[in-house]
Parts: structure tokens; C-alpha cells; sequence
């Protein structure tokens, strides 16, 4: 059986750039959107090539903070982290999630 990786997903430059504004660790991200969809690009490509699925988890800074309140974590890796693998359990229980081709 494949396994689901979750990736977290920015859907363009000015939420990537908000999402850094929010992130107390952003001095670990890369620090563009164009680095961090490079980056993202070669860890899909490499998902793909042994055999598992890459599911996005769309990273909204806005909802995403509320989120971390709400499950008891900090806007920083460890928040992105948990929020991901909530989104890929989501897709494990229901099908439903968005595959990156």
C-alpha cells in the first residue's frame, strides 16, 4: 500500500507571504514563495517517484491560527506539521483531498 504524505500548501505569493508574517519559526522557511515552490516541486517529485501520494493541506494564515488555538499548538513547524497530518487522516477516513499530480 502507498503511503499518504501531506504537504503543506501555499496557493500563491501573497499567501505564502502572509503565512511567513504569521509563523513564529518563518526564518526557517524558505523566504520566497518561488524558493519554497522549488523545494516543494523536488520533495513531490521525489514522493511520486517511490511509489506514495502527496496530498495537499492548503495553509490559509487566516484559519490557520485559529486552528493552532484550537488544538492547542503555535503557528511554527510543529503547528504545520499537526494541521498536515490532520488533513492527511481526513483523506485516509473520507477519499477526500486534493492528490498533487
Amino acid at each position: 500500500m502507498n503511503d499518504v504524505i501531506g504537504i503543506a500548501w501555499y496557493k500563491d505569493g501573497p499567501t505564502y507571504h502572509r503565512a511567513l508574517a504569521i509563523f513564529i519559526d518563518s526564518e526557517n522557511m524558505p523566504a520566497t514563495f518561488e524558493d519554497w515552490k522549488a523545494l516543494i516541486g523536488r520533495e513531490c517529485e521525489e514522493i511520486k517517484r517511490t511509489g506514495n501520494i502527496a496530498i495537499r493541506a492548503d495553509i490559509d494564515p487566516e484559519t490557520f491560527i485559529d486552528w493552532c488555538n484550537l488544538h492547542g499548538f503555535h503557528a511554527n513547524s510543529q503547528g504545520r506539521t499537526a494541521f498536515v497530518n490532520h488533513v492527511v487522516l481526513e483523506y485516509q477516513k473520507t477519499g477526500k483531498g486534493t492528490v498533487i499530480e
